[in-house]
This record gives structure tokens, C-alpha cells and sequence, in this order.
């Protein structure tokens, strides 16, 4: 299992549009480029994170094709979505992404 996070402050007044174009960016991946799930949370002072889960590093990399961010590989009304959410994006605030291997999952071990 591999999982990518992305966090990051959104611009006063584009929360609704940075959770609603986040749901059709993480849709696409689930549906489309084989993510096994992604989560949006936002934190008590403002800070918004989600992450993506993949099986592997390789299929998350595979998911990203091309070297332009984003990639005109992917379908236009992704690549749009793309750079909506990095619009709402605080770049002041910006953090770095934070890409992990998952080494245990008590999640998974549940089911």
C-alpha cells in the first residue's frame, strides 16, 4: 500500500469549490487510474488534508502520466479541475506533498 498526502491552507471563500472539484479530481482516480481511495479533512485552524491510498508507489506514478503538472494526458476536464484546486490553494501557506509506503494498517486488518 502506498498513500500521498496533500495539505494546504484554501483561500477565504473557495472552500466549497475546493471540496467539490477535490471530490471529481479523487473520483477520477478511483474510478479511472486505480487509487483504492482518498480522504479530505480539515483541521481546527483552517488547514485542509487529504490523502490517496494506492496499492502501490508504481500504479500511483503510473497514475500521473507525462511530466507537466498536470499532464495533458489526462482527460481536459480533470487537468481543469487540477488547476481550480491549486487556485484555491493559499500558496503563501503552502506545504510540501508527503508521499509514505504504509508499513501497517489496523483498517485493513479489520475487514
Amino acid at each position: 500500500m502506498f498513500a500521498v498526502i496533500y495539505q494546504g491552507y484554501v483561500k477565504a471563500g473557495k472552500e466549497s469549490v475546493y471540496q467539490k472539484t477535490w471530490n471529481t479530481v479523487a473520483r477520477y482516480f478511483v474510478e479511472k487510474r486505480g487509487a483504492i481511495g482518498s480522504c479530505l479533512h480539515r483541521t481546527p485552524d483552517g488547514m485542509w488534508v487529504a490523502y490517496s491510498r494506492w496499492p502501490d508507489k508504481k500504479t500511483r506514478d503510473a497514475s500521473w502520466p507525462g511530466n507537466d503538472d498536470p499532464s495533458e494526458e489526462l482527460p481536459d476536464e480533470i487537468r481543469k479541475a487540477i488547476l481550480i484546486i491549486k487556485d484555491c490553494l493559499d500558496e503563501e501557506r503552502k506545504m510540501p506533498d508527503i508521499c509514505m509506503e504504509v508499513v501497517d494498517d489496523l483498517l485493513l486488518k479489520n475487514r
